[in-house]
């Protein structure tokens, strides 16, 4: 029992600890920013490799989860004579809360794991400590424009990816169901609005910000040699995912429970 009790304990403190190097990370970042002190050269680099060279993979993605919504769903509104409903359904449920996520799944595999294995190995070989005897901060030269890259670049991925679902879901609804596109369409702008895009904008930038931050604390406390960054590299993407799922849902309850 006092194992038990000791293990949600440390459960508690280790996600408090998180969330507080998510904020100290952002804000540290977001000074930097409104300071006109941000590392443009590693800020321009990190925000190549998180938007244009992500695209493709977060297209593929996007639309199968499109097709497959739609294949959930065209079926049953047909049978009902509803099929001037499934466009607005679909684009509900990838708007708000499929593209945003399935985009940020994507960009932990891809950028964050990558993110936290470099600053782990740069760790392991006293490449950080040799940034402070040059009098360079860590979070300056390495967390700040990860960061911000990230911020600035999942809104830009998640637009595609809910253009790219869209696209997916439509194309099967007109292969079941013979929906044209006028109709869907229409019944897209009868169920999602400019505040619908205003929170997915929102949740992007959040995740962003989750993604960076948790890649970079992993990375800087990385140790024991190669064995060790594999095991912190899996570690920051296991809690990217636990706390991206966590906090979409805590979003999703403000923003649609609580504000609207």
């Amino acid at each position: 029992m006092r194992d038990e009790s000791q293990s949600i304990r440390q459960v508690f403190f280790d996600l408090l600890e998180i969330i507080g190097l998510v904020i100290e990370h952002t804000v540290n970042s977001l000074k930097y920013c409104f300071e006109n002190k941000v590392n443009s050269r590693e800020f321009w680099n990190h925000s190549y490799e998180v938007a244009w060279r992500s695209i493709s993979t977060v297209v593929i993605t996007n639309v199968s989860i499109g097709m497959v919504s739609s294949l959930q769903l065209t079926k049953h509104f047909a049978a009902f004579g509803a099929i001037s409903e499934i466009g607005g359904t679909n684009a509900m449920a990838l708007v708000r809360e499929l593209a945003p996520v399935i985009t940020a799944v994507v960009v932990t595999g891809r950028v964050g794991s990558a993110w936290a294995a470099e600053i782990g190995t740069m760790n392991i070989t006293e490449q950080i400590n040799a940034l402070k005897i040059m009098k360079l901060s860590p979070e300056w030269f390495l967390v700040s424009p990860r960061v911000l890259a990230c911020m600035l670049s999942m809104p830009i991925l998640n637009l595609v990816a809910i253009l790219a679902s869209l696209t997916g879901a439509y194309w099967v609804a007109e292969a079941i169901a013979q929906v044209g596109i006028i109709t869907y369409v229409d019944s897209i702008k009868r169920y999602v609005d400019i505040y619908d895009f205003s929170v997915t904008s929102i949740k992007a930038v959040c995740f962003g910000a989750i993604i960076a931050s948790i890649a970079c604390s992993y990375g800087l406390k990385a140790g024991g040699g190669a064995a060790g960054v594999g095991k912190f590299t899996t570690k920051a993407v296991v809690t990217c995912l636990i706390c991206l799922f966590a906090f979409n849902y805590v979003l999703s309850f403000v923003f649609y429970s609580l504000v609207k």
